[in-house]
């Protein structure tokens, strides 16, 4: 039998079953022995989709503005959840490809979008992604989030306004991490023109900009990565048509003022101090949905979701 783990609480006031809703809060709840932690405010209905019979174990799922339709979560038979993901990517993949990875994506997308991923989080057969992320040598060949991945979709304001520029256009956008506890996040910038013209008119041109940070797991949330900046650094790859790689890179070090801040902190009472929970220390991203191709993350601030794609390199 389908097991479809919901709440509600039926509200009997002459009316319909359908009109029955439930809010369900954020803390982590057990639903038939699985547990799922719930991000968002629900509403739940036992109002059937149309074309469909509905029974008690069938539930609409609503966010506060957007209804998302049924979802089913079946921990006895993964293959159905699996079934699910694979339309749900499907999905996404399509709206990436419409809306040029988010940049050009108009409300109703990324509302669409949004109602996807917020499905998958439901269904995320991964519930302890920053395992290994530290980098300790005992479970260094079992990371799950050990790879290249290539962005497809975002709705971050500080990534889509890049896409604003008239001079420069972001190409491809990776985070790499193949040596963790090291996570690298890469935007490749090429000019404006290239994307209007062809390269007999404008020969190719590319500049790499590369973010690092070292990630680390966090206390209380298997699926919270924390991350500290240590570096950035502009490497120009190709000129029109040259490869100028072998040209030194602007780079700016971010670990001095960590360092120096370490020496000072066992000498000043009640900054040099650990918590024994740092799940809430600012500077991290929740993994909201990751399997063998796909990883979905939530970052803390300035927010928004990015979706990437594993791959194979990095290369320009």
């Amino acid at each position: 039998m389908r097991l479809i783990f919901v709440a509600a609480s039926i509200v009997l006031s002459g009316k319909c079953p359908a009109a029955a809703f439930c809010s369900l809060s954020s803390a982590r709840s057990n639903y038939g022995g699985f547990a799922i932690k719930n991000r968002f405010s629900y509403k739940i209905t036992l109002n059937p989709l149309s074309g469909r019979e509905g029974n008690d174990d069938d539930a609409i799922m609503v966010s506060n503005k957007e209804n998302l339709g049924y979802i089913e979560v079946d921990p006895i038979e993964p293959s159905r959840n699996a079934q699910q993901a694979e339309l749900l990517k499907r999905d996404l993949y399509q709206l990436a490809a419409s809306y040029d990875r988010g940049f050009s994506a108009t409300p109703r997308a990324r509302q669409e979008a949004s109602r996807i991923i917020q499905k998958l989080a439901l269904i995320n057969p991964t519930k302890d992604a920053s395992r290994g992320i530290d980098g300790a040598a005992d479970v260094r060949a079992d990371v799950p989030l050990r790879a290249v991945w290539r962005m497809i979709w975002t709705s971050a304001l500080d990534v889509v306004s890049l896409g604003a520029s008239p001079l420069a256009a972001p190409s491809a956008i990776y985070q790499v991490i193949t040596d963790p506890p090291i996570a690298k996040n890469i935007i490749d910038f090429i000019p404006r023109a290239q994307t209007l013209f062809p390269s007999s008119i404008t020969p190719p041109s590319l500049l790499r900009a590369e973010v690092t940070t070292r990630a680390s797991s966090r206390k209380g949330n298997a699926n919270r990565v924390g991350l500290v900046f240590e570096g950035v650094k502009v490497q120009p790859i190709e000129f029109m048509g040259n490869k100028v790689d072998n040209l030194p890179p602007l780079s700016i070090d971010l670990t001095w003022p960590r360092n120096m801040f370490d020496q000072v902190a066992p000498y000043v009472p009640g900054i040099g101090s650990n918590s024994s929970d740092d799940t809430e220390k600012p500077g991290y991203f929740d993994v909201e949905y990751l399997d063998d191709e796909l990883l979905v993350i939530r970052q803390q601030a300035p927010g928004g979701v990015f979706a990437l794609i594993k791959v194979d390199n990095f290369d320009p």
